[in-house]
């Protein structure tokens, strides 16, 4: 159906993001702490000489600075809104009235451009009780051109009014600035971007399902007129009704299976799979550097899904996505989660520039799927070593409440692939009988306590009390742990001479906090807990030999597949 003006008349086509441009205050989609602000001056009689409107792109700047035109100017506002109906408001509508003056400053950026505003801003309006200067995109303008506007801008005519708009307000000299009222348009929020799709597909007759609105808001990023413009090119597809489908084959979107595809072949690390994925993509004329976009996004939405609490909030998928997500959260850790997102933000800004896309997505996607440690310094070293203690954290939280978990003796022999090595109990092998004799010789007897100290005999207790209250991964470190009283007052947890990574875990606030309350709930009597090696408390002397923790962490590189390079 074509478009008809205020008379009837036939227009020709106009693009949905005019025709839905807001013609009141009223009509802005949020912005309301401007919209407020705006109208409030209006039904005061109290506009400012120059304003200066900040923000991305399609949030309502060039709106909202030709709404306050007319509103200054109308004969008969309503409630600090222009009516659209005098003389005035219809002649600033349809151009005929030339007190409204737009200017581009991107391609009138010269000093002579703006002496020509100060030549012009002497004259009084011909029509209108305020000559308004809409000046777009402010910040192209050059240095000469921004001094040659400094002194008109500071004190301009009465019936002159400046409305400055810019994406990039640091641009700006601080001169300017000073003399202009600030207002910061935030980014409009995917449910107010998709409120106002479904009234514009409304009335175009068009059904949409939620889900495509979600997308085109999502995709908008913030940006009405973005959506918008997004919509009408789903429109002209000549479709009556808007499926999600539609939206992914008209934006140029990899299909979200496929991300979905590889996002979750890097959760399981399934290397393989990713890698026939981006192969399907990339064959099928796929950019890689959008798609590496939106699996960062993927991620960034798990984050939040596993960061819990207000969090959850941020997360802006449809349910279907959100169920995928939360089965994902289980198989994967919070701290691998963050690596993924920040090397998949890495390669999304190398590919813009790589000359084979190809190699560069398939280099990363197969990094992280082995979770190589090699490349990461100590802190993410010591992330992953954790992520996979969490990993065991979930399997022991599985056994039923009633079962303890046993101490192993040397006679077991566990599967040391299920159960990598966090300084917890380890078989008996080849490769640790000198460990295990050195054990043998630098610990005390069974029972006996060194001189000063005794031994804590509810100390079984207060771990069934750590692991019944939840606090699995204290638990797991504690275990093999002895608990010494000093005074009546402080607790030593005596951890091996070899068990750093153990001390310093036990060592954090949240560590001793649980140990306390433990302590606390089992014994009812106060305690402050420290962590102390069997060296500090002088039960083995500090012999220099090969450093069994560097051992450990060979063996457990080793079978789990992880290159692990040792520098001295």
């Amino acid at each position: 159906m074509p478009a008809t003006g205020m008379d009837g008349e036939i227009m020709a086509h106009l693009a949905l993001y005019r025709k839905w441009r807001p013609l009141t205050f009223d009509d802005v989609v949020e912005q309301r702490h401007i919209v407020e602000t705006l109208k409030n001056s209006i039904k005061t009689n109290s506009p400012s000489h120059a304003y200066l409107f900040c923000g991305t792109r399609g949030t309502g700047k060039t709106t909202l600075a030709k709404i306050l035109a007319r509103a200054v100017n109308c004969l008969h506002p309503v409630d600090g809104n222009p009516c659209n109906q005098c003389e005035v408001c219809k002649g600033i509508l349809d151009g005929s009235i030339i007190d409204v003056i737009e200017i581009d400053a991107a391609s009138n950026n010269g000093v002579d451009d703006v002496r020509q505003i100060k030549e012009a801003v002497m004259y009084v309006p011909a029509v209108t009780r305020y000559k308004v200067y809409i000046i777009d995109e402010v910040h192209m303008l050059s240095t000469g051109a921004f001094n040659a506007l400094l002194k008109t801008l500071e004190e301009p005519p009465e019936s002159v009014i400046f409305i400055l708009a810019t994406t990039e307000p640091h641009k700006i000299p601080a001169t300017i600035l000073s003399r202009c009222q600030r207002f910061d348009f935030k980014r409009i929020s995917m449910r107010g971007i998709s409120s106002r799709l479904e009234v514009i597909a409304q009335d175009m007759g068009i059904s949409c399902e939620p889900s495509a609105l979600t997308l085109i808001a999502r995709l908008a990023q913030g940006g009405m007129r973005d959506a918008i413009s997004l919509l009408d090119q789903c429109i002209s597809t000549g479709t009556r009704r808007l499926t999600r489908e539609d939206v992914i084959a008209v934006s140029g979107l990899t299909a979200l299976k496929t991300v979905d595809a590889i996002a979750e072949a890097l959760v399981d690390r399934d290397a393989p799979g990713a890698l026939m994925q981006i192969d399907q993509a990339y064959a099928s004329g796929r950019d890689l550097a959008p798609l590496c976009g939106q699996l960062v996004e993927w991620f960034r939405n798990l984050m939040l899904l596993q960061t819990g609490g207000d969090a959850l909030k941020l997360v802006d998928v449809d349910e279907a996505d959100l169920e995928r997500l939360g089965r994902a959260a289980g198989r994967i850790s919070h701290e691998e989660t963050i690596a993924m997102i920040r090397e998949l933000s890495e390669t999304e800004s190398r590919l813009r520039w790589s000359e084979n896309q190809r190699i560069l997505m398939e280099v990363t996607v197969v990094r992280l799927c082995t979770r190589s440690l090699e490349g990461a310094d100590v802190s993410e070293r010591l992330q992953m070593l954790e992520s996979r203690l969490d990993a065991l954290e979930r399997k022991m939280s599985g056994i039923a409440d009633g079962a303890m978990i046993p101490r192993r003796t040397a006679a077991e022999t566990p599967d040391r692939h299920d159960v990598p090595d966090y300084g917890m109990a380890q078989p008996e092998s080849p490769a640790s009988v000198k460990t295990e004799k050195k054990q043998a010789i630098r610990r005390p007897h069974e029972g006996e306590a060194p001189q000063g100290r005794t031994e804590l005999k509810e100390w079984p207790e207060v771990l069934e009390h750590l692991r019944s209250a939840g606090r699995m991964k204290v638990y797991a470190y504690l275990l093999d742990t002895r608990c010494l009283l000093t005074d009546g007052a402080t607790a030593v947890v005596v951890v091996g001479r070899d068990e750093q990574l153990k001390k310093n875990i036990l060592n954090r606030n949240e560590s001793l906090e649980a140990i306390e309350e433990a302590l606390l709930q089992v014994t009812g009597t106060p305690m402050k807990v420290r962590i102390k090696d069997e060296v500090e408390l002088g039960l083995v002397e500090d012999v220099n030999e090969s450093d069994p923790v560097l051992e450990k962490v060979k063996r457990f590189a080793m079978d789990n597949g992880l290159n692990l390079e040792i520098v001295e």
